[in-house]
């Protein structure tokens, strides 16, 4: 993930704009940047000296934040290590007792030599090892990138997500999507406890995701979970447009940022549209335990609450022709719980059921007409009251 120091935007009065590179323009220097990482791998560089040689491939480049970008996601997508022999601390400390009498320059050169021929060590050896618990003297041992191309795909899109995390809030509009890539799109948002409502418009659906900006607590694991949710759109086959809210500066001004799908962003996520959350994934062992005879498939069809949005439940469960379905409800504010739970008391199919953490216990009140019921959970969803709520609301299909 990119930081502050490497964010390359454009602002122009209340619009922002991420500066993204073509990949045949930058090539060169993203092939000599991931050629140096190699070297060091071979040579086993440190973090320090690695960035020593990445300020000589920046030189006197005015566009130094590119490169130290580019070097920070070959740097992200690689592997550092220290393991010494002794602890680092235990010989600083031993080291420092050994020298504390008469302290002087002539001293401690004494001191390395002892000590280095004690441990069977030159003192250049026993320098290094002298503060390698430290990040910046970690060695590299390896690193997965090889591809240029990949990297200024995957640079351009490390834009858009350091972006959000000061985004407050942003819409999405989905041209006429397939009901897979719904589904797909709404697992990534549940296994990200992103905040978001989804209604149809004309033409597809408009889907609205709260940014970090927005939340009283939470702001930094919810923003990288924003962030880390962008790519997931951008696997999305059919058309669609993005226009975030961006709280920007020291001051926290507000800027519009719009990206769509013309402009060649490209997902670094593999395609695989299977990611379930621990939550999920306690409540899934639990539930199957219980041998009951329901079949839980994780394929449930979008269900609108009337015209104004839509939910796509997390299970569809069926037995002996029977069907209920289940959704388990994310990291919500409570406010949009509130209307979320209103709309559903409106317009939910009586065959629902859903969990709501037992933190929002106030916006659940109201909730008893609607819908197949309410479960409250903690950390694990009670798989067994989840069941009898099932076999008391399923239905016949039709």
């Amino acid at each position: 993930m990119l930081t502050g120091p490497h964010l390359r935007v454009r602002v122009h009065k209340k619009t922002l704009s991420p500066s993204f590179v073509a990949v045949d323009k930058h090539r060169e220097r993203a092939e000599a940047l991931i050629d140096l990482y190699h070297r060091a791998v071979a040579e086993s560089w440190t973090r320090k000296r690695i960035d020593d040689e990445v300020g000589g491939v920046i030189g006197d480049s005015v566009d130094h934040k590119l490169t130290k970008g580019l070097s920070k996601l070959i740097a992200d997508n690689s592997d550092f290590g220290s393991d010494p022999p002794i602890s680092p601390a235990s010989l600083r400390e031993r080291m420092f007792t050994a020298g504390s009498q008469n302290p002087s320059r002539k001293r401690a050169s004494q001191v390395y030599e002892e000590v280095a021929r004690e441990l069977s060590l030159t003192p250049a050896d026993l320098r290094r090892m002298l503060y390698s618990d430290r990040k910046e003297e970690h060695e590299i041992q390896s690193t997965k990138i090889n591809d240029s191309e990949w990297l200024l795909h995957r640079y351009n899109v490390a834009l858009v997500q350091a972006t959000l995390l000061r985004c407050e809030s942003l819409e999405v509009f989905l041209e006429n999507p397939p009901s897979a890539r719904l589904r797909q799109l709404f697992r990534y948002i549940r296994f990200h406890g992103l905040m978001s409502r989804c209604e149809p418009v004309d033409g597809g659906y408009l889907l609205t995701l709260d940014g970090p900006t927005s939340l009283l607590k939470l702001s930094t694991r919810y923003g990288m979970g924003l962030a880390n949710w962008f790519p997931a759109l951008l696997l999305w086959e059919s058309p669609w447009r993005m226009d975030a809210t961006i709280r920007w500066g020291k001051r926290g001004l507000r800027k519009s940022m719009t990206l769509d799908s013309t402009m060649g962003l490209q997902s670094h996520y593999r395609d695989t549209g299977v990611y379930v959350s621990r939550v999920e994934e306690w409540f899934e062992e639990r539930f199957e335990a219980l041998e009951s005879g329901w079949r839980l498939e994780r394929e449930a069809p979008p269900i609108p609450l009337g015209d104004e949005a839509i939910i796509v439940p997390t299970y569809r469960l069926e037995k002996d022709g029977r069907v209920a379905y289940f959704d388990i409800v994310g990291f919500w504010r409570k406010k949009w719980l509130k209307s979320r739970l209103k709309l559903l008391s409106q317009h939910g199919p009586s065959n629902l059921v859903i969990a709501v953490s037992s933190k929002m216990e106030g916006a659940k009140e109201g909730l008893s007409k609607g819908i197949g019921g309410v479960v409250s959970f903690k950390e694990v969803v009670p798989a067994k009251d989840v069941l009898e709520r099932v076999e008391a609301c399923a239905q016949l299909p039709g």
